[in-house]
């Protein structure tokens, strides 16, 4: 049953490392583990067979969580016939404390420190992950003895690389990190830089999440350490990994319910991105007090959790049709795979390999990559609704300033109407109709001037009333201002129609005339309006009456006499008629 075991293990306690003098060899199958759960055991405990060393395969290389110490052995032999100088390198990096024995076939013991726990300057090597420089002479046999504690996850992969071919190796992943962690510079430094010129909240909350997920995976790639804080070792750097991730975690879900937007459309989610970011941050507040690899549980639960959460988000965002919500869903699904297998590798249910170890870089490098993307494409859709709704106001605004210039015409026609009624009002007498005063004295000033051009005769023919008072008196005011309008009509009949017709006040009325051929063509319109304003005038009430007319004549030539010397002489015609005989016709001489 020991044999098979050991046959189906891969593993003997006979079976011994033969070196390749040029390729690298993954010590899987050549070791044997001791686990130590006190960790008090010495070295010297562990060489004397205090305790026996089981057989192990790959598999059983990624131990998960566990406070305790391992204790490791492998068995190397050189067939060459040249010294092999050889490089063993740890695969994970994140490892506190590696203490290698190098016994040899004589007996001597070599010691060897490496690990997180040192700064990189006490290390054997200065380098991120834990490597032991081991020469080998020719023939030699040698028996390595490795001691490994971590608050992490302990993963003891590890091989034995030629010298060159591990700086090879080695200068291309720092190429690839460099990469890596290069392009998390450049996005969140462009996204805060777009955040500064447009002032959207999303654009700070992602550079604020790839801020600390950078620094979380500088640390969990040993970059940090070696690079950034080389003098920050034990539990306040370890503390790094754990308290940038969830921190990560929680600019994740605010980055989320910021860029997402589902206020209005679904407030429950947009609720519970809102719940989910509290509890977080409280989650992130817990690593930085309890136990590290407590930390690092939860580093890891939060990790799947809130990408699962933000991808059923995601799906519930892109059935209501939010700009981006499919490019923001596929980031989520691929950071989910990658932080599924680092979790998972971590609580030791799947073996530690490539994929497994950079997962997680892998998946965020590409989900950054989308969700800058996804940003562009949200901030483009949102520049799009702000120029239509710019348009829209445009279009508004350009309906609002027709409507109002109707308005304004509109109200300038009625304004201009109101004002010739005004006008009239100022200038024409409101019982007949006809100009008043005013309204005589500025048309006769026109009538002047234009007399004057043209060298032409005017006149001024003024009327006064013979008996209207004692109609006034006997009928009643009625009765009088019915007389007066008729007489007005009767005027306004007989006047040419470029004459002018006035109601000076009470019963006193002026017709001017121009281009009059004569004295006597005046005189015989004067006599035709009198005729005119003598005729019987039938009351309301039946009764017939009529009135007289003086009528008082003032012509001028070519504008040699102003209006007002016009009417004057017009009313001293009409009071020579009134002092000799009444209803008669007098030009003035």
């Amino acid at each position: 049953m020991w044999l098979l075991l050991a046959t189906v293990s891969g593993w003997s306690a006979d079976r011994v490392l033969a070196l390749d003098e040029r390729m690298a060899q993954p010590l899987d199958g050549f070791i044997s583990l001791l686990r130590d759960t006190s960790g008090e055991l010495t070295f010297e405990e562990v060489r004397s067979g205090i305790k026996p060393f089981g057989p192990v395969t790959s598999g059983d290389l990624h131990q998960g969580y566990t406070p305790d110490v391992f204790w490791m052995r492998i068995e190397v032999e050189s067939h060459s016939s040249q010294r092999l100088d050889r490089i063993l390198e740890f695969t994970y990096a994140y490892l506190d404390d590696i203490q290698l024995y190098r016994v040899s076939a004589n007996g001597a013991v070599e010691h060897m420190q490496s690990g997180r726990n040192l700064a990189p300057m006490d290390r054997v090597v200065a380098h991120r992950k834990p490597v032991f420089p081991i020469s080998f002479e020719p023939g030699e046999r040698a028996t390595l003895y490795l001691r490994v504690s971590t608050h992490a996850s302990m993963t003891l992969n590890a091989r034995l690389a030629p010298i060159f071919e591990f700086y090879e190796d080695s200068d291309q992943e720092y190429v690839w990190l460099a990469l890596y962690f290069g392009m998390l510079v450049a996005l969140g430094t462009y996204n805060f830089l777009l955040f500064l010129g447009t002032g959207q909240r999303s654009f700070l909350l992602y550079s604020l999440f790839v801020l600390s997920f950078g620094i979380a995976a500088s640390s969990m790639n040993d970059l940090g350490p070696l690079l950034l804080w080389p003098g920050l070792v034990g539990e306040w750097g370890n503390r790094i990994l754990p308290t940038g991730y969830t921190l990560a975690a929680t600019l994740a879900v605010m980055f989320a319910r910021s860029f997402l937007n589902m206020r209005r459309i679904a407030p429950r989610w947009d609720q519970a991105l809102l719940i989910m970011a509290i509890c977080w941050w409280c989650g992130t507040l817990t690593t930085l007090v309890v136990p590290v690899q407590g930390a690092l549980k939860i580093m890891s639960a939060m990790g799947v959790l809130t990408t699962v959460f933000l991808i059923i988000s995601g799906i519930s965002a892109a059935r209501y049709r939010i700009p981006a919500a499919r490019i923001y869903l596929v980031a989520w699904l691929l950071l989910l795979v990658g932080a599924a297998l680092l979790s998972v590798r971590n609580l030791g249910w799947i073996p530690s390999n490539f994929f497994t170890v950079y997962g997680l870089q892998i998946g965020s490098a590409i989900e950054m990559v989308l969700l800058s993307f996804g940003l562009a494409a949200r901030f483009n859709e949102l520049k799009r609704q702000k120029e239509e709704a710019q348009r829209q106001l445009v279009v508004s605004l350009q309906l609002q300033e027709r409507e109002l210039e109707n308005r304004v015409v509109q109200r300038t026609s009625e304004l201009e109407v109101a004002k010739a009624e005004l006008e009239l009002q100022v200038v024409k007498d409101p019982l007949t109709g006809l100009y008043n005063r005013y309204g005589l004295m500025t048309h006769l000033e026109e009538f002047t001037q234009r007399a004057q051009r043209r060298d032409e005769l005017l006149a001024v023919i003024l009327v006064d009333l013979d008996g209207f008072k004692q109609v006034n008196d006997l009928y009643g005011h009625e009765a009088g201002d019915l007389l007066l309008q008729t007489i007005a009509r009767r005027l306004q009949k007989e006047a040419r129609g470029s004459d002018r017709v006035a109601r000076m006040g009470g019963d006193e009325f002026v017709v001017v005339t121009e281009n009059v051929a004569s004295e006597a063509s005046a005189l015989e319109i004067g006599r035709r309006l009198r005729e005119a304003i003598t005729q019987p005038v039938t009351l309301p009430s039946g009764e017939v009456v009529s009135v007289g007319a003086s009528v008082g004549i003032r012509i001028g030539w070519g504008g040699e006499l102003t209006s007002r010397e016009l009417i004057r002489g017009a009313d001293e015609a009409m009071y020579q008629v009134k002092k000799a005989r009444k209803n008669d016709v007098c030009l003035f001489t």
